[in-house]
């Protein structure tokens, strides 16, 4: 049986525990975030936005020269002091050694932005077995392995934010992107699933569905749509920065955002 100073003190507990869920701000220049594709496209984007605010970054992508670069304009510019952390998340083991890497180099992630993807629109039966599972490992298999790596430290500190970029296709099918689309529904299911299981402990997860984007993904040139036909990298980056900054006692949990005029 508590007594009166024992239950005075369980309670003042409970009331600071609960009241920094309820006022958790994000603190930029004590806050983590760890930024997949970032060397090109919506991810570089991102990373941009970060460093305006003030956040400390983990850069993640293949292209160690890209990524170098834009370190180096990310200090130029904004005064951020980025990790570069140059990897090729589909290949096997790697999601777990790249978030060893930045967490021994850097600190504890508390906000994980799944970014990096690939695909390519042709027929199921024109693809290669290899692009199938190129997909399949760094759409989908590389985002669970890397919340998987990450999620022990944010449920030590019961606070941690994982935001999977996926794409409309979550959520409807689409001829030539067969494998492309169900690597988003399961990113879907994952981020649902994982939104239940997490909520109670601090841990929020956010799952955000663009339609076509003007950007460089599949090797495509950053520029050359008219922006009613597809989101701009820019707006789309700060869209997905409110959502990140929402305040501790609520969350977005999904995310569906076109441009006016595509058909979908």
């Amino acid at each position: 049986m508590l007594t009166a100073h024992e239950g005075s003190i369980a309670l003042s507990e409970l009331k600071t525990t609960w009241g920094n869920l309820l006022n958790n701000s994000l603190i930029a220049e004590q806050t983590l975030i760890l930024v997949t594709g970032a060397s090109r496209g919506l991810g570089r984007q991102i990373a941009i936005a970060c460093a305006a605010r003030g956040y400390r970054l983990a850069l993640v992508a293949r292209d160690q020269d890209s990524l170098n670069d834009l370190a180096t304009n990310l200090k130029n510019d904004h005064g951020c002091e980025a990790g570069v952390f140059a990897c090729d998340l589909a290949e096997a083991g790697t999601a777990e050694h790249c978030i060893n890497n930045v967490q021994t180099a850097m600190g504890p992630v508390n906000i994980l932005i799944n970014n990096a993807g690939t695909g390519w629109y042709k027929p199921f039966t024109e693809h290669t077995a290899s692009e199938h599972d190129r997909m399949i490992d760094l759409n989908f298999r590389a985002v669970v392995h890397l919340t998987h790596a990450v999620l022990p430290s944010m449920l030590e500190r019961k606070q941690g934010h994982v935001i999977n970029i996926a794409s409309d296709l979550a959520h409807r099918a689409l001829g030539n992107m067969a494998v492309y689309t169900a690597t988003k529904h399961a990113m879907r299911g994952l981020s649902r699933s994982l939104s239940q299981e997490l909520r109670p402990q601090g841990i929020k997860v956010t799952q955000i569905n663009p339609g076509m984007i003007d950007s460089s993904f599949n090797n495509s040139t950053e520029g050359n749509m008219d922006e009613a036909d597809a989101l701009k990298t820019v707006p789309l980056a700060e869209l997905i920065l409110q959502v990140m900054e929402q305040p501790g006692h609520q969350m977005v949990d999904e995310i569906d955002v076109h441009a006016m005029g595509q058909e979908y």
